[in-house]
């Protein structure tokens, strides 16, 4: 069966809707409540450290990086990136050693507690998504961590272009800010 175009908006819904595929307006919200539910988990966690450290270290296991590397690999400006790389330093994560490509910038590294802090992480994440989806067929896993990876590698192309930028939009209704939206 192929995605429906919806032709009327449905009661609670804008006009603007009508015209997008059935699926598409089904995603929408879904993709929303993810976000706050995984807001919900998060703050609820008991996890060893921050996500935003997880996914630095995460890097870091793959090799040693400036902190321009990690802005990048990371989607993030360059003082988001050194108040990290700072937050993990104090807590034993991570050292820095002098760049041997140009003895002026820093590469950072994951220290053994880094190593092993993370590896701690990833084991209660993998035990809790195990948990979350251990009904679910293999098959319909495997669809799953293909569907999260190209949606991931949508939003990232989505951004390179600019296409989240606030000049692609009209005026703002308020002062919205959703650290966690899409």
């Amino acid at each position: 069966m192929t995605d429906q175009i919806v032709p009327e908006p449905e009661p609670g819904r804008s006009s603007r809707e009508a015209g997008y595929c059935e699926a598409i307006v089904r995603i929408e919200p879904e993709i929303a409540f993810l976000v706050r539910m995984l807001d919900v988990v998060y703050r609820r966690r008991g996890y060893p450290m921050q996500r935003a450290h997880y996914l630095l270290m995460l890097r870091l296991l793959e090799g040693p990086r400036t902190s321009g590397e990690l802005a990048m690999e990371l989607v993030l400006d360059h003082s988001t990136v050194t108040r990290q790389i700072s937050a993990v330093e104090k807590c034993g994560f991570v050292r820095r050693r002098v760049n041997p490509d140009d003895g002026r910038s820093a590469l950072f590294e994951a220290t053994d507690l880094g190593v092993a802090q993370c590896a701690l992480m990833r084991r209660l994440r993998l035990e809790r998504l195990t948990i979350m989806l251990g009904d679910w067929e293999p098959e319909e896993r495997r669809r799953f961590a293909d569907y999260v990876s190209r949606l991931n590698k949508a939003l990232l192309a989505m951004d390179n272009a600019g296409a989240f930028s606030m000049e692609n939009y009209g005026e703002p209704c308020g002062q919205y800010s959703d650290p966690c939206g899409y």
